[in-house]
């Protein structure tokens, strides 16, 4: 159908450009929504085991001092009961940490390492153990980093989505409308069959 006051472009090629934006926006908004869902997951599975490596390091840091400590607050009995129970704590988280399907070779090794630094007051294995820690905090750190990343291409592909709906808008629904209103205002539209 054939419109005399239509003159934006003709209808049949308006309806083709809205119908092919409206796909690709379709497509597009799958992509973002798979793109933001792996985002989020990312997300929030590194923050919780950055979270709990956090927590790891802190006990860490205090058993070490109960460990290493020369003084005679950490010969009492319970202090050395509540060191054997960090330690014993840590051993068993780590060993969980280890057995998680996304941990990776190299995080067993500096893993294995800190399990090593446990079991001994040896300066050298200490600070061995220590830099391992050290160095898988950030690795997660850098993997957080990397899910942000993937959160910007999300924004991006959402910047594109609502660019193709506009456009889809502008060339098919603004100008229909806008004759719609003319035509109930008593405009007289002339339709060619």
């Amino acid at each position: 159908m054939a419109m005399k006051d239509y003159t934006f472009i003709r209808p049949g090629i308006a309806v083709t450009i809205s119908a092919i934006t409206l796909i690709a926006s379709l497509i597009i908004g799958v992509f973002l929504i798979r793109s933001l869902r792996h985002a989020a997951a990312s997300v929030d599975a590194g923050a919780n085991l950055s979270e709990t490596l956090h927590r790891y390091n802190a006990k860490w840091e205090v058993y070490l001092t109960m460990a290493t400590g020369t003084g005679p607050e950490y010969k009492r009995p319970e202090v050395i009961t509540q060191r054997d129970s960090l330690r014993s704590d840590l051993q068993s988280a780590l060993q969980r940490l280890d057995q998680r399907s996304s941990t990776t070779d190299e995080e067993r090794e500096l893993i294995r390492q800190i399990l090593e630094g446990l079991t001994t007051t040896d300066p050298a294995t200490i600070k061995h153990a220590r830099e391992a820690l050290v160095v898988i905090l950030g690795n997660q750190d850098r993997k957080l980093f990397d899910a942000a990343k993937e959160s910007q291409k999300g924004v991006k592909l959402a910047t594109v989505l609502l660019a193709l709906t506009i456009v889809a808008a502008s060339i098919m629904l603004i100008p229909m409308a806008w004759l719609y209103l003319r035509f109930k205002r008593g405009s007289m539209i002339e339709v060619k069959l």
